[in-house]
């Protein structure tokens, strides 16, 4: 553990989702595969690439930086945008978005939680409310996590991180100061800078055990660093 700034007094912890209680690389990779090969298979496009869908998204993200804030609705839109470019019809459209997005869906969220983020959420619970502030379309109940009394997502509750929506609306919820919510996250831009610039403290889980200054990215110092989530059971 290491500390960057003095730890002030908190009443909620807020945790960010994707590799900071699980690791996600595997899982959002497979399931683009799915969704890939849904789409694929349903409306007959062999031509459809990862990187030909990564390519398209991005596209549609400079058009409309907004959308990209919301994973989920990024991805319909992509899609949709996609299949009327390939001359799919109406029917053929709204049948392949139903089904590659329930595929997406399904094998987004299997995921295997290491028994450690249980049992330091279970113990954490009981001293302090907890939330969800996440980017991802995972959702938290449904991998097993029971111990949030609040979960919000970028672009669906408000603005993405880094944007501050998330974090006041925390603070609001639970009628505490921005500055009374620690927030624990790996990203040093979207969870450390965000929390930070939102007036809140910002545990930085850095589990590449690489130095701080090694990161380009870290425009904005964390409260304090763990590599360990067991280290929060210590504050």
């Amino acid at each position: 553990m290491r500390f960057y700034r003095g730890l002030q007094p908190f009443k909620i912890m807020s945790f960010d989702l994707d590799d900071t209680l699980y690791d996600n690389n595997d899982v959002i990779r497979l399931a683009e595969e799915r969704f890939l090969q849904c789409v694929q298979e349903h409306a007959q496009l062999s031509e459809l690439t990862s990187e030909y869908w990564r390519k398209y998204k991005w596209q549609l993200a400079k058009k409309d930086p907004l959308i990209a804030e919301d994973v989920i609705a990024w991805r319909i839109e992509t899609l949709r945008n996609l299949l009327i470019h390939h001359g799919k019809s109406a029917v053929e459209i709204d049948r392949t978005l139903a089904l590659a997005m329930e595929e997406f869906i399904e094998w987004r969220h299997k995921i295997d939680v290491p028994a450690e983020s249980i049992e330091v959420l279970n113990q954490l619970k009981d001293r302090y409310p907890l939330s969800v502030i996440t980017n991802g379309n995972v959702i938290a109940k449904r991998i097993g996590f029971e111990h949030f009394q609040l979960s919000l997502r970028g672009g669906e509750q408000g603005r993405a991180k880094p944007h501050q929506d998330l974090f006041h609306q925390t603070a609001h919820y639970f009628g505490v100061k921005p500055s009374e919510i620690l927030h624990i996250g790996d990203n040093l831009t979207t969870d450390v800078q965000g929390a930070i610039q939102a007036g809140c403290q910002a545990v930085w889980i850095n589990l590449s055990g690489k130095n701080l200054n090694s990161f380009t990215e870290a425009s904005v110092l964390p409260t304090l660093e763990i590599n360990h989530l067991t280290e929060l059971l210590t504050l």
